[in-house]
């Protein structure tokens, strides 16, 4: 490992490390930054603890690195053309690097102080198109030819219809259980079910389900939004 260092310049290396820091610092950032969305529902209504519910979100967001494969990893990548990807110098590359994520590390701080919602993956994907973009215009490329458009589109048409999915899903799913179980105590909210019940928790299997979908949102947050540090890295 330390022989891949071996040839570089100081400076070089040094700017290696400053990137390898930004990018870490991104992931740290959008892991608390995005954690919210997947432990907001288990910790409303009560089925987890808040502590514990942010430290298996965490472990499951690690284990979604590991086992999420690297195809969303090869997809950040590929938002820039090849040949920019192999004629760029080191130099330039790290600058790139650099702007991108200064850009997105200070969006994600921006949004997260002002509790702004913000996803973390339009951020950097429009910093990464913006950087494609002003490299053309500095270099006297194209401004077509500074970013793989082909792939921009189809990160874009994702990014539009998986929140459509979402919604539509989500309350055709409400819908079907308001039609099946009108009068279930799974519809009361956490204070009506302390009123009412005199219970502070969900019945065990809304319980049940609300930990393992907080979990599986985790995992796939961790397979999804943690590779594109690992693009980012590559």
């Amino acid at each position: 490992m330390i022989d891949l260092f071996s040839g570089l310049d100081a400076w070089v290396l040094v700017s290696l490390l400053l990137a390898l820091a930004f990018v870490l610092t991104f992931e740290f950032i959008n892991g608390f930054h995005d954690t919210a969305n997947a432990v907001a529902t288990v910790i409303y209504t009560k089925a987890m603890p808040p502590h514990l519910a942010v430290f298996f979100s965490g472990v499951f967001n690690f284990l979604g690195v590991l086992l999420g494969g690297v195809g969303v990893a090869y997809a950040i990548v590929h938002l820039l053309p090849v040949e920019l990807l192999i004629n760029v110098n080191t130099g330039h590359g790290l600058a790139m690097v650099f702007s991108l994520l200064a850009a997105a590390i200070t969006w994600n701080l921006g949004t997260w102080y002002f509790g702004i919602p913000a996803s973390s993956s339009h951020t950097l994907i429009g910093s990464i198109l913006g950087v494609g973009l002003a490299n053309a215009l500095i270099n006297g490329i194209p401004l077509a030819d500074g970013v793989n458009w082909q792939k921009a589109i189809d990160i874009g048409a994702s990014l539009v219809f998986s929140p459509l999915a979402g919604f539509i899903v989500a309350g055709l799913v409400l819908l079907a259980l308001k039609w099946w179980r009108p009068l279930s105590k799974m519809h009361k909210t956490p204070d009506q079910r302390r009123k009412l019940d005199d219970k502070k928790h969900p019945p065990f299997w809304n319980r049940l389900v609300l930990v393992i979908s907080a979990m599986a949102v985790s995992f796939v947050h961790g397979s999804n939004d943690g590779q594109k540090g690992i693009g980012l890295i590559m």
